[in-house]
C-alpha cells in the first residue's frame, strides 16, 4: 500500500473499522513509514484530547425549546392559504423579493418588451415585400408561417418547403 491509500483510511484504522487483512497491510506500512506513523499519533492525540473534555451542561428545557422552534418553523402560517386551494405558485420567488428587487425585475421585463417591439418594428418597416403562401398549396400544416419577413428563418423554411426536388438539383 502507498501513503495516499493509508492516509485515506487512517481514521477507520484507528477506530478498528477495517477488515483484518487490510489492518495487517496498514500495520506493515506503518512499521516502515515514519510520516504515516506520525499522522496516526496526531490523530490519537486529538482523539484523547476530545475524550478528556467534558460536555457542557445544557440549560433546562433546552430540547423542548428546540423542538418547539422546529415545529413553529415547519408548520405553515395559519392565515395564509393558497389561492383557490392550489399549492403551486409559479411566481413565489417574486413575492419573496425585496421591493427594490421587484422594481428591478419589472424594469428588466419592460426593457425586454420594448426592445422586442423596436426590433420587430425594424423588421416590419424594412421596406421589402413579405412573402405569402400561394393558396391551395399543401405545406403540411406550416401555413401559419405566412406572411413572414423575407429575412426570417420561417421564410427560408417556406422557400425550401415550396421548392421541388427538380428545382433543388438545378440550383446546385
Amino acid at each position: 500500500m502507498n501513503c495516499k491509500e493509508i492516509l485515506s483510511r487512517l481514521h477507520a484504522y484507528i477506530d478498528e473499522e477495517v477488515p483484518a487483512r487490510l489492518m495487517r497491510e496498514m500495520e506493515e506500512h506503518l512499521g516502515v513509514c515514519p510520516s504515516c506513523r506520525s499522522q496516526v499519533e496526531r490523530i490519537r492525540q486529538v482523539d484523547d484530547m476530545l475524550d478528556s473534555m467534558t460536555v457542557p451542561p445544557l440549560p433546562q428545557r433546552f430540547s423542548a425549546r428546540v423542538m418547539a422552534e422546529a415545529r413553529r418553523r415547519a408548520l405553515p402560517a395559519p392565515g395564509k392559504r393558497p389561492l383557490l386551494g392550489l399549492d403551486w405558485m409559479p411566481l413565489r420567488w417574486f413575492v419573496d423579493l425585496t421591493v427594490p428587487m421587484r422594481l428591478a425585475a419589472c424594469a428588466m421585463v419592460l426593457v425586454a418588451c420594448l426592445l422586442g417591439m423596436f426590433m420587430s418594428r425594424d423588421l416590419s418597416l424594412s421596406g421589402s415585400a413579405r412573402t405569402t403562401v400561394a393558396e391551395g398549396e399543401n405545406l403540411d400544416g406550416f401555413e401559419w408561417f405566412s406572411p413572414t419577413p423575407p429575412t426570417s428563418l420561417g421564410s427560408a423554411y417556406l422557400t425550401l418547403a415550396l421548392t421541388t426536388p427538380e428545382e433543388k438539383s438545378v440550383s446546385r
